[in-house]
């Protein structure tokens, strides 16, 4: 009873964090540099309580899918990825654009979490394993945004590749498996969610970001489902 009820304290506490963030990072994101021609819609229009509650689901069923899979003193990681992943996840839905900073400052506090982890566990090589995960799915999503820049086609954005760095950080935390793993599994959850979205937008961008965010997750859903 005592591991249910941290279990459904941990899930509400990402859900909640995340719901409560979202307005107020909303409120303070710095708009991107537009190209011409190019329009999205403001982050500050987005600071509302619709928002709020999506971002809190999302968080909630990320974190809930952690908490099931992954031993507590190797979740931090995982619930850091859930909140952020819930916000941009939203966000890239509503704009095509992620804020950079949230990024940035999730790189640095998904590290704290992972180096956090390997001192309580002692597992040290994970935060080589976290890197490397890291340097898989950014150096892949990276080559990806290349291929978009040489085309010419704005397919992939560097936001993105961004969000695979952070991604591949907690992946690899686990295992560089489930970094590998993650990586196909987030492409393909994207690739069907663009073939799901061609009706509406055509040639105009989708929203990438939701399945590089779930990739890792899934890798931890299958692993539960076939008990590896």
């Amino acid at each position: 009873m005592t591991s249910l009820l941290r279990a459904i304290a941990v899930v509400a506490l990402c859900g909640g964090s995340a719901a409560l963030l979202a307005p107020w990072l909303l409120r303070r994101a710095t708009e991107p540099e537009l190209e011409p021609g190019e329009v999205k819609t403001p982050y500050v229009t987005l600071a509302t309580r619709r928002t709020a509650f999506a971002a809190g689901t999302w968080a909630a069923a990320l974190a809930l899918v952690a908490v099931v899979s992954v031993d507590a003193a190797r979740l931090g990681p995982w619930l850091v990825l859930a909140v952020v992943g819930a916000l941009a996840s939203v966000v890239d839905i509503a704009t095509t654009w992620i804020p950079r900073r949230w990024l940035h400052v999730a790189w640095l506090v998904a590290a704290l979490a992972v180096v956090g982890s390997a001192w309580s566990t002692g597992d040290w090589p994970g935060v080589a394993r976290a890197a490397l995960g890291a340097a898989v799915i950014g150096g892949a999503y990276g080559l990806v945004y290349l291929v978009s820049l040489w085309l010419d086609r704005g397919f992939f954005g560097l936001a993105d590749v961004r969000l695979g760095v952070l991604t591949g950080m907690v992946a690899g935390w686990r295992s560089v498996p489930s970094a590998t793993s993650a990586l196909l599994l987030g492409s393909l959850i994207g690739a069907l969610w663009g073939v799901a979205n061609l009706p509406r937008h055509r040639d105009a961008p989708y929203a990438y970001g939701p399945g590089i965010v779930l990739g890792p997750y899934a890798v931890l859903a299958v692993a539960v489902v076939t008990q590896r």
